[in-house]
C-alpha cells in the first residue's frame, strides 16, 4: 500500500513537471514575441530577454528532476510488480486489499488490549468492549481470545511467563 501511494505521488509530480515546463515554453515564446516585434521598446526587448534567461537557467536541473522521477517511478513499479505475487490480499483490488490489511491490523490491536486488559484489571473497560464489538471478526475471533485468556486464568497458567504476544501468537 505504501508503494501504491508514492506511485501516485510521483505520477501526479511527473505530470506537474510536464505542465510547469509548457508554462514555461510559453513565456518563452510570448518573450520571444516580444523580442521580434517592431512594436517593442528597447526596455520591454531587455525584459523579454531577462525573462527568457530566468526561464531557461533551470532547465538542466529540470530535466534532471524530470529523469529521477521517471527512474522514481520505474522503480516504484518494478517493485510493485516482484512483490505483487506476495501481497498478503494479492487477489483483492488494491482498496479493498488495504481495507482487508487494515481489518487484521485491527483485530491483532484489539486482541491485544483485551489480553493487557484482562490481565491487569480482570475486566475489559466498557468503551474498549463496545469498540471490540465493532470489528467484523469479534465473535469469530476476538471472543474465543477472550475466553482463551480468562482459561488460562482461571486455570492458574502463568500469564506472566509467557512472553509478549504469545497469547496472540497461540490463538492463531
Amino acid at each position: 500500500m505504501l508503494l501504491y501511494g508514492q506511485k501516485i505521488d510521483v505520477e501526479v509530480k511527473i505530470k506537474h513537471g510536464v505542465a510547469q515546463n509548457l508554462r514555461r515554453i510559453a513565456a518563452i515564446m510570448d518573450a520571444q514575441a516580444t523580442i521580434d516585434s517592431v512594436d517593442s521598446s528597447p526596455s520591454e526587448k531587455m525584459i523579454a530577454e531577462a525573462d527568457i534567461i530566468e526561464q531557461t537557467s533551470g532547465d538542466d536541473a529540470w530535466e534532471l528532476n524530470q529523469t529521477a522521477a521517471k527512474n522514481e517511478l520505474a522503480t516504484i513499479n518494478a517493485l510493485m510488480t516482484e512483490l505483487e505475487p506476495l501481497r498478503k490480499f494479492a487477489h483483492l483490488p488494491v482498496l479493498e486489499a488495504n481495507e482487508a490489511a487494515q481489518q487484521g491490523e485491527w483485530l491483532g490491536e484489539l486482541k491485544e488490549r483485551a489480553e493487557n486488559f484482562l490481565i491487569t484489571q480482570g475486566t475489559i473497560q466498557h468503551d474498549q468492549l463496545h469498540t471490540m464489538r465493532c470489528h467484523p471478526d469479534f465473535k469469530s475471533d476476538i471472543v474465543p481470545f477472550i475466553e482463551l485468556i480468562n482459561d488460562k486464568m482461571k486455570n492458574g497458567i502463568g500469564l506472566g511467563l509467557l512472553s509478549p504476544h504469545a497469547l496472540l501468537l497461540e490463538s492463531k
